[in-house]
Formats: structure tokens, sequence, C-alpha cells
């Protein structure tokens, strides 16, 4: 099998997973589980804090036929279509931020999915859409299709409409403090039987700046360097 970069072989596949972000999975979980999921949510916060990751098992948990406590079981028939359904829609804002990508996705959002319980959107990089875009988009989060829920994922939430997020629940997500990165470094390390010390998790964990993707990619970089993975190789 070809190389995986350890961020995406270790990407969270369940909200316990999720680090440093109990404040925002819990809250999750109990909505899945009570069936109380809103129809739009707003996640920022800034690079690598888990905001895709998070809308990843919202989108499954939601379709799930057996959650567990709010957790996708994994099991099921929705779970396993999950993966690559086409009702689990990614859309990059960055690229895609016109009225008439907007307005594709309302033209599509109008039909039940074909597999899944839910259709999902979850739209990366929400604050690039273009103003036309968020108006397009305005009506439909206002009166949205029962089975359609919208994640709009964000590192600017200040660029969003006040009438966007007037009807999404929000929820940001915070820094990951470096203990709490220095620790899955050490874990993940265990597991690829990567020799990294300590102190090398530590400043590994620091240069992360509270973005456990980038503490897992530098990991990434210093281990193809071969040997251990110490403070002095972090520096060299």
């Amino acid at each position: 099998m070809a190389y995986q970069a350890l961020y995406r072989k270790y990407r969270p596949q369940l909200f316990a997973d999720v680090l440093g972000q109990e404040h925002i999975t819990t809250t999750l979980k109990n909505q899945v589980e009570n069936g109380r999921v809103s129809h739009a949510y707003v996640f920022s916060g800034s690079r690598g804090t888990g905001k895709t990751t998070t809308a990843k098992i919202l989108a499954r948990a939601v379709n799930c036929a057996h959650p567990v406590n709010g957790e996708p079981c994994g099991e099921c028939e929705y779970c396993l279509a999950a993966a690559d359904s086409a009702d689990i829609i990614e859309l990059d804002a960055a690229s895609n931020n016109g009225v008439d990508d907007v307005r594709a996705i309302i033209d599509k959002a109008r039909f039940t999915p074909l597999k899944l319980k839910k259709k999902v959107y979850i739209i990366d990089e929400a604050h690039m859409l273009s103003r036309p875009a968020f108006n397009a988009l305005l009506k439909t989060l206002e009166e949205p299709p029962e089975h359609v829920l919208f994640i709009l994922a964000t590192t600017e939430p200040q660029s969003i409409p006040a009438t966007i997020l007037s009807r999404c629940q929000r929820f940001s997500f915070k820094r990951i403090t470096p203990r709490d990165i220095a620790g899955r470094l050490e874990y993940v390390a265990g597991q690829e039987g990567i020799d990294l010390t300590s102190d090398g998790a530590e400043l590994l964990s620091r240069l992360a700046d509270g973005a456990l993707r980038d503490g897992l990619s530098l990991l990434d970089q210093c281990a193809a360097a071969g040997g251990t993975v110490d403070s002095r190789a972090v520096l060299e």
C-alpha cells in the first residue's frame, strides 16, 4: 500500500478520539443520543484543531442506525456506506465560492438522500464564500429540508455574515495544549515504531502551535530522517 501521512492515518473516527475539544464533542454526542441535532452548524477555530474531522464524525453519527452513546457504531450499513457516500458532500469554499456553486448545492439539497438517512454538506473554509453565495444559502438555512444538515467550517468566523451565524449553532474549537499534543505524538510514535523521546515530543508540540495536524506532520518529517527523534534531531 502507498504510504499514508500520519495525520491522515490517525484521523479520529469517534468523538471520544478528538483531542482537546471535549466541550464540543460532549454536546454533539448528547444531541445525537437525544435526537436534538440541529440543521446547521458553524465550526470555527484555528487550523488543525479538528473542525473538519468532527464534521465528518457528526455526519456519520446522524446517519448511524445504532449509535452508541451518541457515537457512530462503525458497523451498520449506514456507517459503512458513509465512507464514500454521495450523500456526504464536502465542498472547498476556497475554490467553489461563487453563487452558482451554492445554487447547485441548493438544487441538489431538495432531493432525498440516495442511501443514508441525511444528506450532509460540509463546507470547508466557509468564510471564502462570496456575499451573493451567502445570500443564496440564507433561505435554505432559514427553511431547510428535514433530510439536510449543513456544517460550515471556518478559521475566520468574523467574515461570515451575522444573518448566517444566527441560523446556525456555533462551536468554537480551542487551540490544543502542548501537553495534549505531546501525549498524542508519543502514542502515534509508539504505534509506528518511531523512537521519539519525551523532550523531542515536547519540542514538536510547542512548534505545532496548537494544531495537532502540524505536530503529526512535523513528526512525520523528523522520523523520515532516521534515528532517534529527540530535541536535537528536531532542531536539526
